[in-house]
């Protein structure tokens, strides 16, 4: 290790601070009582002026700042991940004893056996990823490849030993864990867990269907019934609603290894969210009876809804929010260039009225102002959400009611990310929407300053780099006749694309666009108590959260009311809760409830009339570690072949340490670094003044010093 002080300034001013010590001395003992004692100018007179000086040289040298610069050798352990697959589906076999008993105890002394060469890290991992061994086999779900993200993201560039994955295969989340381990330069071991003999078991394996239906028509329900170990048995499928029996079919298995897929059709009735349960009976010795049930849920529409969407020029924008519109059954949306739309529909305020929503692709634009359509657009008061950008006239837009003006410096854009506000009361983004926008790439907003009537509703803000502003991305506002959004920039096209690169799909950026249709789209509502489940149906795995409004006569907000909720299981238990402000409204995190039908009923004050609201919602099991009980070897084996690595089985894990010895490649790193730290920061330093100033002051006072 080597040392070396560094200061600001040049190196003679050490001469001054030397100066200045030797300065402070001579006039201190010069004419001492000391002195002009009988060892005047002896050796205790020195010592007492050589003690002040160096305190005073000392004290007189830390003011120049000086800073200890050290460069010593550091040695980085290879790091071993130990994962072990913590999902319901490890226990689906006939060692699950040894599972939840041994195999825990021994992937600890794997750990300790490889503690002392290596810097060892465990993990679980089921749905999520977390930091311990806490081994329950309670996780519903299994996402390798988003453990091997999270490994990749938090032991990015250091020294990668090997990671050893304890797993059976099965995965039904996320993407091929094959390719997210590819990022690695680092050799895989996996140990394979499970059973790869297939267990006697009856599978609803999926069901294929319509989210949203038409009250009035069929609809078709696909079911995929799989079975294995039951050659010649007879079983029901039922399909019920509400307790109720609307379809039932006998079924002959007819292999071991059987499969069949049910056509069905179910005629919607009642509008509503509608809750469908779909059985087969069982079979003794299954392996488990409860993916032989199957429930879904759709919403029994009496019409769709219809979005209009004019683009003032073709641009990627158009087509990418068209698609996003297009996956959601709800909507039907109709497309157009402003000629088009001229053609077909025109500035006629009746034919406006058959859309319940509108949106105006950066217009007004330069060179065309659509003001006869935006006038026609009010009249008709259908909702319009404004979409600015390099083509947008921002002078004629200032100029209308939509609460905000944009005072441009020049005619240039600029990149700006999008940050969620949580204050934000309209409606919630979920997490995985807070999440994903943090990687989004940056859409471009006019340049300049933006001044808003009412901050209140900006749902996104705009964020350079770290820096979240508070100028608004996406805000809402309404007028007299209609209600307004802003998007103010173009290029949300992006966000669809990297959304699919990263998640191999839309449902974080369809997000956005759905909340923002449903909010703009949905009729006025005049109450003035307003309660809405962030959805209709959960699963078991999501927070519950509800948002909540109340409005005085005037529809001012009122941000002081006590809202108070009880939530009913399908047993009649009541869980209680009071809702929290949050902007202009409210904000509810009822958290976790199992699966089952729930109702709630919310009740206020305004003034001295009480309010009440009632409601119902599904939470909705996840059961997909049951859907595939057979291990999957092979994938395991295909992870350690494509990584250099090796395969083994539990009773090999002894074995482990071993085989990482014998490799060239797991090795301590060595590199130099350089610490920097300030003089004054070193406690002996401050130890050494306090002495030389305690000895000074000691022996003045022994020999009579004044």
């Amino acid at each position: 290790m080597k040392f070396s002080i560094l200061i600001d300034y040049p190196w003679y001013f050490i001469v001054f601070c030397l100066l200045a010590g030797a300065a402070v001395a001579f006039f201190s003992y010069q004419k001492n009582s000391i002195s002009q004692k009988e060892f005047a100018f002896a050796w205790p007179v020195w010592l007492l002026a050589l003690l002040r000086f160096l305190s005073v040289s000392i004290l007189s040298f830390l003011l120049l700042g000086p800073v200890v610069k050290s460069l010593f050798k550091k040695v980085e352990k290879p790091i071993i991940i130990i994962a072990a697959d913590n999902s319901q589906s490890i226990l689906l076999n006939k060692d699950s004893a040894y599972y939840r008993t041994k195999l825990p105890a021994e992937i600890q002394k794997l750990a300790g056996d490889l503690e002392g060469k290596y810097d060892v890290r465990t993990f679980s991992f089921g749905g999520e990823s977390k930091d311990n061994l806490n081994l329950n086999y309670k996780e519903k779900q299994t996402n390798l490849s988003g453990l091997y993200d999270k490994l990749y993201n938090t032991f990015y560039n250091q020294n990668i030993g090997a990671v050893i994955t304890l797993s059976d295969g099965i995965y039904n989340q996320g993407q091929n864990p094959l390719t997210s381990a590819q990022k690695f330069n680092a050799p895989f071991y996996t140990v394979a867990l499970g059973d790869t003999q297939p267990q006697k078991d009856v599978v609803i394996k999926n069901v294929l269907y319509n989210q949203v239906v038409y009250s009035g028509n069929f609809f078709p329900l696909q079911v995929q019934i799989r079975a294995k170990g039951y050659p010649g048995a007879d079983v029901k499928l039922s399909v019920s609603n509400k307790g109720k029996e609307v379809f039932s079919q006998p079924l002959k298995i007819t292999g071991k290894n059987f499969y069949t897929e049910i056509p069905i059709k179910i005629e919607a009735n009642v509008a509503g969210l509608q809750h469908y349960h779909i059985e087969i009976s069982h079979l003794p010795g299954e392996i488990s009876y409860v993916n032989n049930s199957y429930d879904l849920f759709i919403d029994v529409l009496d019409s769709k809804k219809k979005i209009l969407l004019v683009a003032n020029a073709p641009h990627p924008d158009v087509s990418a929010i068209k698609s996003a519109i297009e996956r959601n059954s709800f909507y039907e949306v109709n497309a157009f260039s402003y000629d088009e739309f001229q053609k077909e529909i025109g500035n006629n305020a009746g034919k406006l009225k058959n859309y319940q929503m509108a949106i105006l692709h950066q217009l007004p634009g330069n060179g065309n102002s659509a003001s006869q359509t935006i006038a026609a657009l009010k009249e008709a008061q259908v909702p319009v959400l404004y979409i600015i950008g390099s083509q947008s006239s921002i002078n004629i837009f200032n100029s209308l009611d939509a609460g905000l003006k944009i005072n441009v410096q020049s005619n240039r854009l600029s990149e700006m990310a999008g940050a969620i506000n949580p204050q934000f009361g309209l409606f919630t983004f979920s997490p995985e929407v807070a999440k994903a926008m943090q990687t989004w790439p940056p859409l471009l907003a006019p340049f300049g300053e933006y001044i808003m009537s009412d901050r209140q509703n900006i749902a996104l803000y705009q964020q350079i780099g770290k820096v979240k502003t508070t100028m608004p991305l996406l805000y809402f506002t309404t007028n007299p006749k209609q209600k307004i959004g802003v998007l103010c920039g173009e290029g949300i096209w992006k966000w669809f694309m990297f959304d699919y690169a990263t998640n191999l799909n839309h449902k974080a950026s369809d997000e956005v666009i759905d909340k923002t249709i449903q909010y703009l789209s949905a009729k006025t509502d005049n109450r003035l108590f307003r309660i809405r489940p962030s959805k209709n149906m959960f699963f078991e795995d999501e927070k519950i959260s509800f948002d909540g409004e109340v409005y005085n006569k005037s529809f001012d907000p009122i941000k002081d009311a006590l809202i108070k909720m009880n939530i009913r299981d399908e047993n009649g238990k009541v869980f209680d809760y009071n809702f929290m402000p949050r902007g202009n409204g409210y904000y509810l995190d009822a958290g976790y409830l199992p699966s089952g039908s729930y109702t709630y009923t919310a009740q206020t004050k305004i003034g001295d009339n009480p309010y009440k609201l009632s409601g119902e919602f599904i939470v909705k099991k996840v059961d997909m570690e049951f859907l595939e009980t057979v291990a999957d070897h092979q994938l395991l084996y295909n992870l350690a072949h494509q990584q250099g690595g090796k395969m083994i089985y539990p009773k090999d894990l002894a074995n482990l340490p071993d085989l990482l010895e014998k490799r060239d490649d797991i090795k301590p790193l060595s590199y130099m670094e350089t610490d920097f730290k300030d003089l004054i920061d070193f406690k002996i330093l401050f130890f050494i003044l306090l002495g030389l100033v305690s000895a000074e002051w000691f022996l003045r006072k022994y020999w009579g010093s004044y």
